[in-house]
């Protein structure tokens, strides 16, 4: 079965066909794992735990807003845990859960076929950037 042939097949049809909150759902939690800094993480913290200044200092680019912002959702999904430990000053930790756990291997496979295929990409979009800078009239 070539690639072409999955993808033709009636099973994204079907996961795709819902009610509009199922649907509205579904949607968001594809929004959330395919973001890039949930997928950076949660492979970071299946290694885990870490401290959010760990997190923010493996995660180069990555906002103390951003990062505060995406682990809250992380862990409203249930795919990271907060812990908090009573000392002082207070410690915090991030881990990845269970379920956080059994994204490891999907976005595992999506990052390295991102690395796998990085250059073609580039040359892809250095060769659309052309054609379009050439078909633009000039101004």
């Amino acid at each position: 079965m070539t690639s072409h042939d999955v993808m033709s097949e009636p099973r994204m049809q079907h996961i795709c066909a819902v009610d509009d909150q199922q649907a509205e759902v579904f949607r968001s939690i594809l929004a959330r794992v395919g973001d890039k800094w949930s997928m950076m993480l949660i492979g970071m913290l299946q290694q885990g735990p870490y401290r959010f200044t760990e997190l923010r200092r493996m995660t180069p680019g990555i906002s103390a807003r951003m990062l505060t912002f995406t682990l809250r959702q992380l862990e409203r999904d249930g795919l990271v845990e907060r812990t908090v430990y009573a000392e002082i000053p207070p410690r915090v930790e991030y881990r990845a859960t269970r379920l956080g756990s059994t994204l490891v291997g999907p976005v595992m496979a999506i990052a390295e076929w991102a690395s796998t295929h990085q250059a073609e990409i580039v040359a892809f979009r250095d060769q659309y950037d052309h054609e379009q800078g050439e078909a633009r009239p000039v101004r």
